[in-house]
């Protein structure tokens, strides 16, 4: 509050709150306050001292800057906070975009397996299954168009992501089928009746940084293998030894 020099002690109207009177003991207002005379506003303000009329505007400006000032302050520190704030969750939205969960990321030191939902990162291609089934041929086979499987064609679609810096091309070995102890590559025949019947695989496609590819994939295995929890294999590109896997949903009929 504004100290005056000079004014008899008393109760005068509170230069804040006019409507209330507050005592000044001489030399400054103190902390003891009581009801106003019911005056009003303009007649309270009319019956201060001349020094208390014109304390009255100088505090309420010198209180209207402090308030723009800090109000100001404080919006700017908010603003950057939540500037910061959506940075932070924008990174990290991205991060996993990219990434995925560290625990799927293939290495020397760590096979991922996953469910049928999760995704696997091997050689920074991230995979994801759509989905899967089983079938006993694939297109049309009246005018020999199609391929019949000599035991049953386990199909899936998949989607990769590539996370490189450059460009790969994705070879037949890339996925692999794995029932039990056996070991399935992909049908050449199966997946030729899949292009002629309309549908994208990924034999020999190039795939760019940052590009996603979705396309079918498929195997012919014996009918027993449904039954022995098949799992997708993704390897490394070239001749690295990393991979992880992926379960299908149950394919037994």
């Amino acid at each position: 509050m504004v100290r005056v020099v000079s004014s008899a002690p008393g109760w005068y109207p509170d230069p804040r709150k006019p409507s209330q009177d507050r005592y000044w003991d001489g030399s400054q207002w103190t902390s003891q306050t009581r009801k106003g005379r019911g005056v009003g506003a303009v007649g309270a303000y009319r019956r201060l001292p001349k020094w208390a009329q014109i304390a009255i505007p100088i505090v309420a400006v010198l209180v209207v800057i402090g308030a723009a000032a800090g109000g100001g302050e404080s919006s700017k520190s908010g603003s950057a906070e939540n500037a910061n704030t959506a940075a932070n969750h924008s990174a990290v939205d991205e991060n996993q975009e990219d990434h995925g969960n560290p625990a799927e990321n293939a290495s020397d030191s760590n096979t991922p397996s996953v469910g049928p939902s999760g995704s696997v990162e091997v050689d920074t291609l991230r995979w994801h299954l759509g989905n899967a089934k089983a079938a006993r041929a694939i297109g049309d086979q009246e005018y020999g168009l199609g391929a019949k499987a000599n035991g049953i064609f386990v199909i899936a679609k998949l989607s990769v992501t590539n996370n490189k810096s450059d460009s790969v091309t994705l070879t037949p070995d890339v996925v692999s089928l794995v029932a039990g102890d056996n070991t399935y590559s992909t049908d050449s025949n199966a997946e030729t009746a899949l292009v002629g019947a309309g549908e994208k695989t990924f034999l020999f496609e190039d795939l760019g940084p940052n590009v996603t590819l979705t396309g079918k994939v498929a195997f012919d295995v014996a009918p027993a293998a449904l039954r022995e929890h098949p799992q997708l294999r993704f390897n490394e590109l070239g001749f690295g030894d990393t991979h992880g896997y992926i379960a299908l949903p149950s394919l037994a009929g």
